[in-house]
């Protein structure tokens, strides 16, 4: 059990530092980009035509990463109150089924953020000329780890028969 266990929580662990990681970088370039507009904008009155490009393509890069995050730390989005009063089996077989879900339908998502990334990967965006698909490719890299996530989440559960404890919903303040 321990030995499943142990490399999986290694490779969470690391995942989780590069999403968390990648996060900051990513809100910090936000708001250095926005900062620079307002000031060309109300300080020189000389804006540039990019940042709204760039803000945008931040932004979507931080959503999906910053989802597989709190994916990774069980925040998911749940009214779990039913689940909460069932017996711990019940409750077992509940968290299993709901890592199963979302394994597929981040997987769909995924597949269909793959597809949308080739049928505009030849199209440039009007202001900063970057490809189009790098407002797809989030969709895929956020999907792909939340479903690294649930799996792990889903091995979890299969191998320690205590983990439903650790698995269940977080309020996240």
């Amino acid at each position: 059990m321990a030995t499943i266990l142990r490399p999986l929580r290694a490779i969470e662990s690391v995942l989780g530092r590069i999403e968390e990681g990648l996060g900051i970088v990513l809100v910090a370039g936000l708001l250095f980009v926005v900062n620079l507009q307002i000031i060309a904008r109300y300080v020189f009155h000389a804006p540039f035509i990019w940042p709204e490009e760039v803000s945008r393509l931040l932004l979507v890069w931080i959503t999906f990463i910053s989802a597989a995050a709190v994916t990774r730390r069980v925040g998911d989005l749940a009214v779990d109150t039913f689940i909460e009063m069932l017996p711990r089996r019940a409750r077992r077989a509940m968290l299993i089924l709901r890592d199963l879900l979302m394994i597929v339908v981040f997987a769909i998502v995924a597949f269909e953020g793959f597809n949308l990334a080739k049928a505009v990967g030849g199209m440039p965006l009007v202001a900063t000329g970057l490809p189009t698909a790098l407002l797809a490719w989030p969709v895929i890299a956020g999907c792909g780890l939340s479903v690294i996530h649930c799996a792990s989440r889903l091995i979890a559960l299969a191998v320690d028969p205590g983990a439903d404890e650790t698995h269940t919903s977080q309020v996240l303040t």
